[in-house]
């Protein structure tokens, strides 16, 4: 039995059937993660990050206790030092003066202080000099705790751990800091990353009221943040444009999700990816497998709309809905034109699996990588191909294509040579640069015998 990770490693089977991986292996594959599922796909063990729900059973109640010490009445409170001018500086309400132009004056202008912000919840963000130095809450589920936990950090049995060092100082700041194993310099990665999910979350917001109280935040809480105020308001903005954007690539919501293609270790994936992969098994619809994957709303639909494009991913059917038209099928098409059109896209695909086998001898299973990169770039009804994929040979879905060819009411040759012609011109390119402009030329002599009418 094998691992695939960067290279290929094979793992003895112990004598009661069981396989045991070193640590210094499972971290290569899978970074610090305490507790990780097994999954078999293409002959090889995937490990996926246990499923966490944070609001269940005794969860809330541990976050609550871990989260004190960052609450922001407890930042407030002890680790605030107000100006003399026991004075709200100003306020105001976001819907008439937008979150950008706050936090790009109080950085203009080299505030130093606190801006609290209301909404279902209460947040804090503490500038010094203009920068942002920290954000705090009264929400744990956004805790660091929930934070290291998701990130698999921690497991479970780490928070109980760290609760019961509690009985014994009231440090608990340092007791996650045990409890997770990592350096210090580690630490205050993941605890920056912790913040900067905040600091991000609040640009979503549309509605609520601010005001902002002139002070100095006092340690520990006095943390060094990668970027400067403006940058972290662009990057906010590209995020929020970036959703706006990918929002017509999202499958509707009610669409039943399922796996396109077996998907390796050697796969890179983000968090959000690989939670949202792990919840998909060809019966949840698209809400279902976002909700179960607790990676926030935003953040899992942008994570199914990348599994789709890469070709991951592929939308296995519309929830039916009592009373609703069934979509077009290729039978729709008349039997002759629904025989040329499968021969010409037969002939594409073996063109296409033909490149698709060369770019693997040479790169290996980051062919689905390079090549996946071509369907990330098509928007929904404007091709052919959108949200398909290669399966494992290398070629398209026939029956889908002719099913699409099927919902045109003219013009379906037309249509489908020339997507395929840029899939093919796309191939090609990665063939140049993959494996020189001789294979190129071979190929493209191959491809147009292939395609010779």
């Amino acid at each position: 039995m094998k691992l695939e990770a960067r290279v290929r490693k094979t793992i003895p089977i112990q004598p009661d059937g069981s396989v045991r991986i070193s640590k210094e292996l499972v971290e290569e594959v899978f970074g610090k993660a305490r507790e990780a599922v097994v999954h078999m796909r293409s002959g090889c063990l995937v490990l996926s990050p246990v499923y966490i729900d944070i609001e269940s059973g005794q969860l809330p109640q541990i976050l609550s206790r871990l989260h004190r010490f960052e609450a922001l009445d407890t930042v407030m409170d002890g680790h605030f030092k107000r100006s003399d001018a026991q004075v709200v500086q100003f306020e105001g309400d976001l819907s008439v003066l937008s979150l950008n132009d706050v936090f790009l004056f109080l950085s203009a202008s080299k505030k130093s202080g606190a801006l609290l912000v209301q909404d279902r919840a209460r947040w804090g963000f503490f500038f010094r000099n203009g920068n942002l130095v920290f954000a705090a809450s009264d929400e744990p589920r956004v805790s660091l705790a929930a934070f290291l936990l998701k990130r698999q950090f921690l497991t479970e049995q780490d928070l109980v751990q760290a609760t019961h060092a509690l009985s014994r100082t009231d440090d608990a700041l340092g007791a996650l800091f045990e409890a997770t194993g990592l350096t210090l310099d580690e630490f205050r990665e993941q605890w920056t990353g912790c913040v900067e999910d905040s600091i991000f979350y609040v640009f979503t917001m549309g509605r609520g009221r601010f005001s902002f109280i002139n002070g100095e935040l006092l340690s520990p809480f006095l943390l060094t943040l990668p970027m400067s105020t403006t940058n972290y308001v662009m990057e906010a903005t590209r995020r929020i444009d970036e959703w706006a954007r990918i929002q017509d690539r999202v499958p509707p919501a009610d669409a039943v999700l399922d796996l396109a293609e077996d998907v390796t270790a050697s796969t890179a994936l983000t968090f959000e990816e690989e939670q949202v992969l792990s919840q998909i098994n060809g019966a949840r619809t698209l809400d279902e497998v976002v909700l179960s994957a607790k990676v926030g709303e935003m953040e899992g639909k942008k994570a199914v709309a990348s599994l789709v494009a890469a070709g991951m991913v592929r939308v296995a059917r519309q929830a039916e809905i009592p009373g609703e038209a069934l979509p077009v099928s290729a039978a729709a098409l008349p039997a002759a034109e629904r025989t040329a059109l499968a021969a010409r896209i037969e002939s594409y695909n073996n063109v296409f699996s033909t490149i698709y086998q060369a770019l693997t001898v040479e790169v290996g299973n980051k062919v689905e990588v390079i090549l996946g990169a071509f369907f990330k770039g098509l928007e929904p009804k404007a091709s052919l191909l959108s949200g398909l994929g290669f399966s494992q040979e290398g070629t398209l879905p026939a029956d889908v294509l002719l099913a699409r060819l099927a919902e045109l009411s003219d013009g379906r040759e037309e249509a489908l040579v020339m997507d395929l012609n840029e899939l093919l011109y796309f191939q090609l390119f990665a063939v140049k640069n993959s494996l020189g402009p001789e294979m190129e030329a071979g190929i493209v002599e191959m491809a147009k015998t292939l395609l010779k009418e």
